[in-house]
């Protein structure tokens, strides 16, 4: 029998004496065709839709004295049980379009069971607890955990999910982010208790304490990996929460983007958006307090500072997450790591950095051990340079580290081959000698105290490798000896920078350098920059009458040319060799 058949023998006038016929729309959702079996899954939802609609109305005429048949319930109760059932296996099947399509059938059903529910709120009857109707919490939940404990997880999946629905409906968007929270909790709880395996009698004792989707995910055989990337995969795409705005007059309220509800529960909708930033942050802290999986970690630590810490009330609680990719053990998450710390004290105000973590005692200390010439050949370096340079510049700074930090930034820029990242240290260097002159001029103007102490300085017993505490001790007998080979730097972009340092700029009225200038000098823009200095240095010599001097002379060598032709051949002959062993 075809489905439109029996559903409409079903849902017609006599409808209640073939209700057992609703076996053979079950057995249809055993097809193979996901058609057919959307089709059966939609006509079960109407059929049983159409049948508590009945039994409320006669439970609410005046002969049946609020009363519902038993028999009937009894039925609507086994078969909406088993229509969820089958939904959830769906969910859970692990195939895009099936898990697509359980999505819009579960959200279909808790728009209409929520509605019957309303409409019923003047009858005295609970069509919860009588026909076995879930809160559409509780149903948002079971749904989202069978996708994230199915054997596959695939992005148009996450993606129905996210743009029809979370994005939507501002009580699916706190429903869905309100049970990742959980389950990334539950998730930190698991992986605690992952060292002792309790026995079967447990059991019951294991799924308490850990909870039902941890628990579940142990027995599915779900690792930690896969389900922190599930959950930061939904969490990274979900709406940022709307910012409060300022009341301008009265009456006037705050514009939110999306205000509509699927499920009418009596709740309006800025309960759920107010509501929605606070899970939002606690969805987040609860995802990075978990062991975050080495490839996640550096595009977290970009994600951050945009996406997720404006709407943290305490950004303070990121810390430790940053303090553990701080000490992953790659240059890159160390330097994006440190980065936020830096965004965590400069820009909002954490006051001294100690008070960050226990463990972040030596904020700048890890700093002081970043600059070095391999930071400077990262891609991604610009927000560390800047939020660096705002930290140096921060009067957080103890004074007596400055004059460690203008010494190194010195010695690396000599190490550096960069042109930006070069005349960047330089005009840090510049800055701190300049707001911090009574601890730093020693570098600059050294007196000479005879033979012996000359001597003594052209020993430089500053180490690059040095940690802060003790570079700070060994800054205190050296001199910034490496402004003299800068000055003589090839570029004259350098060289002039460099030149700054030969005239006094301790006064208030000296010239000042800011860093953020010098970010975006590429190795093309300096040799542009570079020819135009040797434009207008012809120029003027043109206008005094004098020749340019030529700087090279280019001609073959017949000589050099056979040596360069030898050399070729001893390579190509010694790798033909290397070929055959």
């Amino acid at each position: 029998m075809a489905c439109a058949e029996i559903e409409q023998r079903l849902t017609s006038a006599g409808g209640q004496r073939h209700l057992n016929e609703i076996s053979g729309l079950f057995e249809l959702c055993e097809a193979e065709d996901l058609r057919d079996v959307a089709s059966a899954l939609q006509a079960i939802a109407r059929v049983l839709v159409h049948h508590r609609r009945i039994a409320v109305e006669a439970a609410g005429s005046s002969q049946s004295e609020g009363k519902v048949g038993d028999e009937l319930v009894a039925w609507l109760r086994k078969h909406g049980e088993a229509f969820h059932s089958l939904l959830l296996q769906l969910a859970g099947s692990g195939e895009p379009r099936a898990q697509a399509c359980a999505i819009r059938l579960v959200m279909a059903a808790i728009r209409d069971e929520a509605s019957e529910i309303s409409a019923s709120k003047g009858l005295r009857l609970d069509l919860g607890r009588l026909f076995g109707l879930h809160p559409p919490e509780k149903r948002m939940q079971d749904l989202l955990s069978e996708l994230l404990l199915s054997e596959r997880w695939s992005t148009p999946v996450a993606d129905c999910l996210l743009n029809e629905f979370v994005k939507q409906f501002a009580d699916v968007r706190h429903y869905v982010i309100g049970h990742i929270r959980s389950c990334a909790e539950q998730v930190g709880k698991s992986t605690v208790e992952a060292l002792a395996e309790p026995d079967e009698a447990s059991a019951k004792k294991r799924r308490r304490v850990l909870g039902p989707f941890a628990d579940s995910a142990r027995q599915r055989g779900r690792s930690h990996e896969e389900i922190f990337t599930r959950l930061l995969g939904l969490l990274r795409e979900a709406p940022e929460p709307q910012a409060p705005a300022v009341p301008h007059g009265i009456g006037e309220e705050e514009e939110p983007i999306e205000d509509n509800i699927l499920a009418a529960t009596g709740r309006p909708a800025g309960h759920y958006r107010r509501e929605y930033r606070r899970v939002f942050q606690e969805a987040w802290l609860k995802l990075l307090g978990l062991r975050v999986p080495l490839a996640h970690c550096s595009p977290l630590l970009q994600l951050l500072p945009s996406r997720v810490i404006p709407h943290i009330s305490r950004p303070l609680m990121l810390s430790d997450f940053y303090l553990r990719a701080f000490h992953a053990g790659s240059l890159e998450l160390s330097v994006l790591a440190l980065s936020g710390l830096l965004l965590l004290l400069t820009t909002h105000g954490l006051g001294d950095p100690e008070t960050l973590s226990a463990s972040c005692g030596e904020f700048y200390a890890q700093l002081f051990s970043l600059l070095q010439p391999a930071t400077f050949r990262l891609k991604r370096r610009a927000r560390f340079q800047r939020l660096a340079a705002a930290a140096l510049n921060s009067a957080l700074l103890p004074s007596r580290f400055a004059a460690a930090f203008a010494k190194k930034c010195l010695r690396v820029a000599v190490a550096c081959s960069e042109p930006g990242a070069i005349m960047w240290l330089i005009s840090v260097a510049y800055g701190l000698i300049q707001r911090n002159h009574s601890h730093c001029s020693f570098l600059l103007s050294r007196p000479s105290e005879g033979a012996e102490s000359a001597t003594s300085i052209t020993k430089d017993p500053f180490l690059s490798e040095a940690a802060l505490s003790e570079a700070a001790v060994q800054v205190s007998e050296c001199s910034a000896w490496e402004i003299t080979l800068l000055l003589r730097h090839h570029l004259p972009a350098v060289a002039t920078l460099a030149k700054l340092f030969e005239k006094p700029f301790f006064k208030p009225s000296s010239r000042k350098l800011d860093p953020e200038l010098f970010l975006d000098q590429a190795p093309i823009k300096a040799y542009g920059q570079a020819l135009k200095a040797a434009d207008r240095q012809v120029s003027k010599w043109q206008q005094r009458g004098q020749r340019c001097p030529l700087a090279f002379k280019v001609e073959d060598d017949e000589e050099a040319m056979r040596v360069t032709g030898w050399a070729a051949a001893l390579s190509t002959s010694q790798r033909r060799i290397g070929a055959g062993i």
